[in-house]
């Protein structure tokens, strides 16, 4: 756009330069526009360079148009629609691919919209990690949810994961879609599926939830102690690609 700018005032310049000089030196140049050869000549007055703004213009794929009248020169790209008004247009930002890949976890507190094709049904659902909480605190936690959950097995340590969910779109809007616990897993840094454990969780997720409709609740899980960078996955394919990856 800046290149545009350049030329178009180049081109206001020229008319008035050729107005009051009426003389200049025509001098051969090689004038390429994104790779491509320009089949025009440069023209230098009084050590100026000037370019024809219409044939710079037809290269960048803009229509270039001259009032007479008003003495104004219109320049409008083929992305524009009408009459250019000056007003910058914000380019379309590429989707992001954070928290789609295991190579690209989305951190804590990062929003994932994730897009479900199944036979089941096809939903779109927004995944948000809200909080971790592993060790001591989590093993209280748990065991004041119930007397009778066991400890975490030696060497590992229990991880409370608070997921956020909702609902954006769902191809058939009369049905629900259920998010549960048993819908996550936890892969260790070594790339290794952690088991299940199977544990009275507080304020667990287990929700239906309707398009618009969110809920948020505790995955229990068990990590290696020394293990400080698991990952968090929901509906990966067969292989193990795809899904939604989470970095607690």
């Amino acid at each position: 756009m800046k290149k545009k700018i350049l030329i178009a005032t180049a081109l206001t310049t020229v008319i008035a330069a050729s107005t009051a000089l009426g003389a200049y030196a025509a001098t051969k140049f090689t004038i390429k526009v994104n790779g491509a050869v320009a089949n025009t000549d440069a023209k230098v007055i009084n050590g100026v360079t000037y370019l024809p703004l219409k044939d710079i213009g037809t290269l960048l794929g803009a229509s270039v148009q001259y009032d007479a009248s008003s003495k104004t020169v219109n320049v409008t790209s083929k992305a524009s629609s009408g009459t250019s008004t000056g007003s910058n247009k914000t380019p379309t930002q590429p989707t992001s691919t954070i928290g789609l890949s295991r190579s690209k976890p989305a951190p804590l507190g990062s929003e994932v919209n994730y897009k479900v094709d199944k036979y089941s049904g096809k939903y779109t659902i927004a995944l948000t990690l809200e909080e971790v909480i592993r060790g001591d605190e989590a093993w209280r936690l748990i065991l004041q949810e119930n007397q009778f959950n066991d400890p975490a097995p030696e060497g590992y340590e229990y991880m409370l994961a608070k997921i956020g969910a909702k609902v954006v779109s769902n191809q058939d809007t009369d049905t629900s879609v259920r998010i549960s616990y048993f819908d996550f897993t936890l892969v260790s840094s070594q790339g290794k599926d952690y088991d299940r454990h199977s544990v009275v969780t507080p304020d667990e997720l287990n929700s239906n939830l309707y398009v618009g409709a969110s809920d948020s609740g505790y995955v229990a899980f068990i990590v290696k102690k020394d293990d400080q960078n698991p990952l968090i996955t929901f509906d990966r394919e067969y292989d193990g690609s795809g899904g939604v990856w989470m970095k607690p």
